[in-house]
């Protein structure tokens, strides 16, 4: 046998005195394999064992890989991966996998453990409950993709809303707000069970764009690609990698969008982006330039095509709108939106539920005019849902 010393160490290190029945039976085989996974996969990048471990688990939920499985969860338990990340991995699977292929992994991973002398059940890593998993769930939706996904839960067709709804409290909800994995190895672990299971590439392009947002670079990605190849083989992970590839330059051409300097379809001028705190109640980026706050505060906003703000409501004092440049919309709860051009004012009564921003097509620029009043300030409600919005 011509294993190589590396991958003879990596194999002990793995499974610990033991000796493969396959190196009887199958001997060229395995010396072709244990060489390639063991020894010039392992060491072709820096990847940690641990990490490498969760992801090979991750991916053999994904492709059915049971045996395989059965053989690794104690190997990743030796580099370290601890109980509770196990049990993590294996029930947010039931999101991507469904029930019916996850729970004979289940069944195993709790044989392993008792064997090993772990107690179950393991302390419980629950965050939510039934009345907060909705909220909790959108909001790490919003989190990892973007304000984009914040009202996700009531948009789309009515036949199928409810469907968007689940995947807020339930697949987010319930799986991503648990303690036990953080973000960055909830991605990681959802792009291993995509990959791995095929046919899923318009969410595995997806997930990959997650993993970025939460700092999961491609680099990162391509690396556990590459720990993964030898339990999927070669088609599913070039598909991975074309995902991989595809989601890195959607999101090189955000970055340059968001950088180009913001359009000024008025006379005022544009300022600066809108403070962390406002611009969560905003969808799109919108910019402020205050003009004077003699007699009521006087502000430029500008907001870039298809930005609007949530719904909301001034109490007391109420608030002009005098628009200086591109076409936008207004919109008040109950009535028709109104278009709004250059010239056009709108008044905006204390109490009244409405929005505004610009045309899908169009930068947008008005003068926000506050009627000052003891005790006036907005308050902010529901996002204009994308659906809403592309009625217009």
């Amino acid at each position: 046998m011509s294993i190589t010393d590396a991958a003879k160490q990596y194999h002990e290190r793995m499974f610990p005195g033991y000796e493969s029945d396959f190196l009887r039976t199958d001997p060229e085989f395995i010396e072709r394999f244990d060489n390639f996974a063991f020894d010039e996969v392992v060491n072709s990048d820096d990847l940690d064992d641990r990490t490498r471990m969760m992801a090979i688990l991750a991916t053999l939920l994904g492709c059915q890989g049971i045996d395989e499985f059965r053989a690794m969860v104690p190997a990743a338990l030796n580099f370290g991966v601890t109980p509770v990340e196990v049990k993590e991995i294996v029930y947010q699977a039931v999101a991507y996998l469904g029930i019916g292929r996850v729970f004979p992994f289940l069944k195993v991973v709790n044989e392993i453990l008792t064997d090993r002398g772990v107690s179950l059940p393991l302390p419980p890593q629950a965050q939510t409950t039934m009345e907060t998993r909705l909220a909790a769930g959108e909001q790490a939706m919003v989190d990892i993709v973007g304000e984009s996904m914040r009202g996700f839960a009531q948009s789309g067709p009515e036949e199928s809303r409810h469907i968007n709804k689940w995947l807020a409290d339930n697949c987010f909800g319930d799986y991503y707000t648990r303690s036990g994995l953080d973000y960055r190895m909830r991605e990681m672990i959802t792009f291993c069970f995509l990959a791995a299971q095929g046919g899923c590439e318009p969410q595995l392009t997806s997930h990959a764009k997650n993993n970025m947002n939460v700092g999961n670079d491609k680099e990162f990605l391509i690396k556990i690609i590459s720990q993964c190849l030898p339990f999927i083989g070669y088609p599913r992970s070039l598909n991975a990698l074309r995902c991989v590839n595809t989601a890195a330059e959607g999101m090189e051409a955000n970055k340059k969008e968001t950088e180009k300097q913001p359009e000024n379809p008025g006379v005022f001028p544009v300022g600066e982006k809108l403070p962390e705190e406002s611009a969560k109640n905003f969808i799109g980026q919108a910019y402020i330039k205050p003009l004077t706050d003699k007699g009521g505060p006087i502000a430029n906003v500008t907001f870039e095509p298809g930005c609007r703000n949530n719904w909301h409501i001034h109490h007391v004092g109420g608030q002009i709108l005098l628009v200086t440049g591109g076409r936008g919309w207004y919109q008040e709860w109950g009535k028709p939106a109104q278009e709004l051009l250059p010239g056009d004012v709108v008044n905006i009564a204390p109490g009244v539920k409405h929005w505004h921003g610009a045309a899908a097509d169009s930068w947008f620029s008005h003068l926000a005019v506050s009627i000052p009043g003891e005790g006036a300030h907005a308050q902010w409600l529901e996002p204009v849902s994308n659906e809403e919005y592309k009625k217009l």
